[in-house]
């Protein structure tokens, strides 16, 4: 069977605020091979949702959430806490922080703000 490339995004949801949407990247394992080509690959996805709310690719599609604040989350499935969780608070608290991101979203006329969540489940 081919690999494939998981969807950038999976679903996209208002969020818990009337001023909140959710963009929401589903992680399933167990996986195999090396680890790091999996973050890497987790790595693309966040930026491309951050690249493309930027952008107004949200905003595009999803005219009432323009102006709204983001949260990109992802939601794990039978992947180790222990392989993700490291990486996603030094992704999650260090992308707006320096490079090309720095204040990226500070009066972005397509969102307010971009946060992040992370959720860690099993389906036996």
């Amino acid at each position: 069977m081919p690999h494939t490339e998981p969807p950038l995004v999976n679903f996209i949801a208002r969020g818990n605020t009337p001023n909140e949407w959710k963009v929401v990247l589903v992680v399933s394992g167990p996986w195999e091979g090396a680890i790091p080509a999996h973050l890497r690959a987790l790595q693309n996805r966040l930026y491309g949702c951050i690249d493309g709310a930027l952008a107004g690719a949200l905003a595009e599609k999803f005219p009432e959430s323009k102006g709204k604040s983001l949260v990109i989350q992802v939601d794990c499935y039978n992947v180790r806490r222990s392989d993700v969780d490291a990486f996603f608070r030094m992704f999650s608290t260090g992308v707006f922080a320096a490079g090309g991101y720095k204040g990226a979203a500070t009066g972005n006329a397509y969102v307010s703000g971009i946060g992040f969540a992370i959720t860690f489940n099993s389906i036996h």
